[in-house]
């Protein structure tokens, strides 16, 4: 549920040594709750907004498709194997594991911040954020939702104070945000002091609930019938999929609701995404930001006959958008490298020109918004997907290749493997009649995933063993 954006920003008291900061670029980065890359062709404003003035990353994905996990790698540029955190509530997981582990002691946040950056929060962070006046390290300003988020009737702690929002048009949290981010551009920008926002709206996480302006939009739509839309035959699936039952035709009028008021919900993000480039463009800040857009993970709608959720590797999950608009990044590209939520830490890092720390397990996308793009074999082949938590069988960790998905469920011992060129939708697992050699590479090449950490995760991406 992720959207991103790097925008120019400023600070409302010039610090000392602003100039010497004046020429580093502001970042914005939005990021989207449960978005799916499909949606994105109902959203033309963010084609407009973005796409069109920007680079898309059409292969981007997350390590561990779920909240907080997804949260935490974007936070600290890791696989979840390393932030440990791999489900939104304890003892697997949460925001209050994530604090106790010291894991806010080094962000991009803090890394920015003692950079020189003005940084600021504005939303959701991390599952389980009680109702508190707590702050965590590294941001400036701070506008937390606390206590579960909802997109009405919420508690947002704002800089310390707990400010109650209730059910008016006016409190739907999406225009709440919209404006304490406009309003932290226009006082920020005229002091020179370069800032980074990350800015993290509930939409489109259900309740997906819609503005009241929205909420007749998109009459007639249903969810996508894809191929793989209530998956009839799924006997080469795992047996939490063979243990799904099919969606009855009610549960289908209800998954097409859903659908519907996810769109919805997302209309006002589009209109935080305009207002924002409208503030900067008032401000003389747009030349100088980065905007990047995107997801903390993707959503499935009864594909293979799951009832609406994450939390597995099929391309729906795992997928999600990432576009990036700023300066001398090149208008309407596609970038078709191999990119994950572990590379935006050491991205913004590079753009504030920082050094991440040596535990990041991720890299710059830097080079791509500047057209200097490496060669296939000095770039990431396969990305470690991971999931799970001790127990049950959904436990998982696998590899999303150029054209292919290898995963193994650690608790039962099953296993697939999908050819994406020949089958996108997932249809068919290979697993069982793969050439042995090429499954004995494919397991070899994920246990030396499995258990890397820095420069060794880096390594391991870029060519799998006995090559």
């Amino acid at each position: 549920m992720l959207v991103v954006i790097i925008l120019g920003f400023g600070l409302l008291q010039k610090p000392a040594n602003s100039v010497a900061q004046s020429n580093k670029p502001n970042i914005i980065f939005i990021i989207a709750d449960d978005l799916d890359t499909g949606s994105m062709d109902h959203l033309p404003r963010l084609q407009s907004l973005l796409a069109d003035r920007g680079t898309t990353f059409a292969n981007f994905f997350v390590s561990l498709a779920l909240c907080c996990p997804s949260r935490a790698s974007i936070l600290r540029g890791q696989y979840a194997h390393n932030t440990e955190i791999f489900t939104n509530d304890a003892p697997g997981g949460g925001f209050q594991k994530f604090r106790d582990l010291g894991r806010e002691e080094s962000t991009i946040a803090t890394w920015l911040r003692d950079a020189g950056y003005r940084t600021a929060l504005m939303g959701k962070y991390l599952n389980g954020y009680p109702v508190t006046t707590y702050v965590p390290p590294g941001w400036d300003e701070w506008y937390g939702v606390a206590g579960g988020v909802n997109f009405f009737n919420y508690w947002l702690n704002e800089n310390g104070d707990l400010v109650r929002y209730g059910s008016e048009p006016e409190a739907y949290l999406t225009d709440v945000l919209t404006e304490k981010a406009a309003d932290f551009v226009l006082r920020t920008a005229p002091t020179g002091q370069p800032f980074f926002m990350y800015i993290a709206p509930y939409a489109p996480h259900q309740p997906a609930t819609p503005a009241p302006r929205h909420q007749d939009a998109f009459f007639g739509v249903q969810a996508p019938r894809t191929p793989s839309f209530n998956e009839q035959a799924v006997s080469d699936k795992p047996i939490w999929v063979r243990n799904t039952p099919l969606r009855t035709p009610t549960q289908i009028v209800q998954l097409d609701d859903l659908y519907r008021r996810r769109l919805q919900s997302m209309l006002a993000v589009e209109d935080l995404v305009e207002r924002l480039i409208e503030t900067l463009r008032a401000a003389r800040q747009l030349r100088n930001t980065y905007i990047i857009f995107s997801a903390d993970n993707g959503f499935h709608l009864a594909q293979h006959r799951l009832p609406a959720g994450k939390n597995s590797a099929y391309e729906e999950d795992i997928r999600v958008p990432l576009i990036v608009r700023g300066p001398r990044v090149p208008a309407r590209a596609v970038v078709e490298h191999l990119a994950g939520n572990i590379d935006l830490a050491p991205t913004f890092a590079e753009l504030g020109g920082v050094e991440a720390p040596a535990f990041v397990d991720g890299r710059s996308l830097v080079r791509f918004f500047h057209r200097r793009e490496p060669s296939s074999e000095n770039w990431r082949q396969g990305f470690l997907l991971e999931a799970g938590f001790i127990t049950g069988n959904r436990v998982f960790q696998g590899i999303r290749g150029n054209g292919f998905t290898y995963v193994e469920y650690l608790n039962t011992g099953e296993r697939e493997l999908y050819d994406l060129e020949g089958d996108p939708y997932q249809l068919q697992s290979l697993h069982d009649a793969a050439d042995p050699a090429v499954l004995e590479q494919l397991v070899a090449w994920l246990a030396s995933l499995r258990k890397c950490a820095g420069e060794s995760c880096r390594s391991a991406e870029e060519s799998p063993p006995h090559q």
